[in-house]
């Protein structure tokens, strides 16, 4: 979103406004106060992150004061869309959420979805500048052709006229070939059906799936020749998923006194895991002390043994 505002701000010249209002912020309790400007930080922490979630709205109403006449729709757009993305995630953050707060979440969701096309300009991927780069320098030079045979009292008329052209054809190819397809902007949508489904979402952590590029990306790429690096890494660690995932579901299945062969069991005992973990591993934790493992999860989604042991068995 940051990027999006930043490319905002760079079209209409207020880069510098939305700098001075953040460093001019004044203390507050719990409120990290900005050193730097936002242009000037190389590197953000998640302290700074969260301080400028706080302030971002209204630094960002600040920068957008006194706008011309053809500023006036697209600022006040552009403020509403991030008004309702930041009421979203404040009360995402909620430690429970009720029926009325999940119908305010959804309708600050449906806001941002209806006016989320103001930053679709600057959700341009490089090559696609490129392409609308080259298209520009085509017009141009076919437009400087035709303006060598028109009189130079018109000259500056038809200059703006292919001004105001090339800016279209810019707009109608940003929007046949960008979008805001991807998953982060998908998952609004679906936070009633999480909260349903699993409760309260600040159980959950992310922290292991962002320790997850030391394990299996770093230590895929030291295993591997180094040549065509990627495939192997996918097909070493997909391997070690796969048989780990099939040796996971024996177990459950031999702890739910299932009957199997005795090479399986015997491999078992010899492959089981440590009882506890290395120590630059982490462990997901959760808030809820009563899960320990697969059948308990099945029981707080409200999924009885009986439905799970074939969907395990059919798995592995």
């Amino acid at each position: 979103m940051m990027d999006w505002i930043h490319g905002f701000l760079k079209k209409h010249a207020r880069q510098q406004a939305f700098d001075d209002a953040r460093k001019a912020l004044p203390r507050y309790p719990g409120f990290f106060v900005p050193k730097k400007a936002y242009r000037e930080v190389t590197q953000w922490q998640g302290k700074e992150m969260r301080n400028l979630g706080r302030c971002s709205l209204g630094v960002l109403a600040v920068a957008l004061r006194q706008p011309d006449s053809t500023q006036v729709q697209p600022f006040r757009r552009v403020l509403t869309c991030v008004s309702s993305l930041l009421d979203f995630t404040m009360m995402a953050q909620y430690r429970s959420h009720t029926p009325e707060i999940i119908s305010y979440m959804e309708e600050y969701g449906t806001q941002f979805h209806e006016r989320k096309d103001i930053f679709l300009e600057f959700r341009i991927s490089k090559w696609r500048q490129e392409k609308a780069d080259e298209l520009r320098k085509k017009l141009r030079r076919q437009r400087a052709q035709m303006r060598e045979r028109v009189p130079p009292s018109q000259r500056r008329r038809i200059r703006d006229d292919d001004g105001e052209e090339e800016n279209d054809q810019r707009m109608e190819l940003i929007h046949s070939e960008c979008n805001f397809n991807f998953v982060k902007m998908h998952l609004i949508s679906h936070f009633r059906d999480h909260i349903d489904m699993f409760g309260n979402i600040l159980m959950y952590s992310t922290e292991y799936g962002e320790l997850a590029p030391k394990d299996k990306i770093k230590d895929g790429w030291r295993r591997s020749n180094k040549i065509d690096a990627a495939r192997q890494i996918l097909s070493s660690y997909g391997r070690q998923h796969a048989i780990r995932m099939r040796i996971l579901n024996l177990e459950f299945l031999q702890r739910a006194g299932a009957d199997l062969p005795a090479e399986v069991v015997e491999h078992l005992e010899k492959t089981r895991p440590a009882p506890t973990p290395p120590a630059n591993q982490r462990i997901l934790k959760g808030r809820r002390d009563n899960i320990h493992d697969v059948v308990d999860s099945g029981r707080a989604c409200d999924i009885s043994p009986e439905t799970l042991c074939p969907e395990l068995i059919r798995y592995s």
